[in-house]
C-alpha cells in the first residue's frame, strides 16, 4: 500500500503562511497605538522624565531630561529658605515649568516699560534658561496677567493691550540676552485668567487676589 501523502506536504512553504498573518497584525496595532498617542492629551514632561527615569534603572547611568535638569537648576536657586526671591516662584506643572513673576516687580502701575528693577530679574532668570533652552530647542511661552480694573488710556485702550505689551517687552529682553527668538513667544491675556478670583460670591474685593493676578508668567515646554 501507498504512503498516504498530506496535502500539507504539496504546499511550498505552507509552514510559514501565519507570518504574514501576524505580521499585519503586528502593523495594525502599532497604526492603532500611534493613531491612539497623537489625539491623547498626553503630559510630554512627566513622559519624558518617567523614560528617562526607567532608562536610568535599565542600563544603572544617571540620564535626566531638558526640562528635569532645568527644574533642578532653577529650585536650587529660587526654592532656597535662606534666600528665598518672592519675586519669582517656580513650579512643574503639567505642561511644563512655570515660572511666575509679580507684576508690581517688573513694571509701574498701567505701563509695560521693565522697571530697573524688572529688568535685573528678567536678566537673572534669564541666565538660568538660555543653554538648556538654545540646546533642546525649548519653547517659552511669555505670558501677561492683569487685574480686573479696566484700563482707558490712548496706549491701552484696554487690558487686553496692556497685558500683551508686558508680555512682548519681557520676550524682547530675553532674546536680547541670548533666548533663541525662534523659541519665544509673546501672549496676553488681560484679566481673563486670574490665579484668585478677585471677588467672593457676595461681590466683596477678596484681600490681595489683584496683586496676585497681575502677574508675568514664563512657561518652559517641549
Amino acid at each position: 500500500m501507498g504512503k498516504r501523502r498530506s496535502k500539507f506536504d504539496e504546499e511550498e512553504g505552507g509552514g510559514d503562511a501565519w507570518l504574514a498573518t501576524y505580521g499585519d497584525m503586528i502593523t495594525l496595532l502599532m497604526c492603532f497605538f500611534v493613531i491612539f498617542f497623537s489625539v491623547s492629551d498626553v503630559n510630554v514632561a512627566l513622559f519624558e522624565d518617567m523614560k528617562n527615569g526607567f532608562k536610568s534603572d535599565v542600563v544603572n547611568t544617571e540620564t535626566q531630561t531638558p526640562i528635569g535638569m532645568l527644574a533642578s537648576r532653577l529650585d536650587s536657586i529660587y526654592d532656597n529658605p535662606e534666600d528665598d526671591n518672592p519675586d519669582v516662584e517656580v513650579d512643574l506643572m503639567r505642561r511644563g515649568i512655570n515660572i511666575t513673576l509679580g507684576s508690581n516687580s517688573l513694571f509701574r502701575s498701567g505701563d509695560a516699560t521693565l522697571s530697573y528693577k524688572g529688568g535685573q530679574i528678567i536678566e537673572e532668570v534669564t541666565a538660568t534658561l538660555t543653554d538648556i533652552v538654545g540646546q533642546y530647542h525649548l519653547t517659552c511661552d511669555v505670558e501677561g496677567h492683569t487685574d480686573d480694573v479696566p484700563i482707558r488710556s490712548f496706549r491701552f485702550p484696554s487690558n487686553w493691550e496692556l497685558s500683551a505689551s508686558r508680555s512682548a517687552n519681557v520676550v524682547r529682553k530675553m532674546t536680547e540676552l541670548g533666548i533663541p527668538k525662534e523659541n519665544a513667544r509673546a501672549i496676553g491675556f488681560a484679566d481673563m485668567r486670574p490665579k484668585i478670583e478677585p471677588r467672593d460670591s457676595t461681590g466683596k474685593l477678596v484681600p490681595g487676589a489683584r496683586d496676585v493676578n497681575r502677574r508675568v508668567e514664563i512657561i518652559i515646554h517641549y
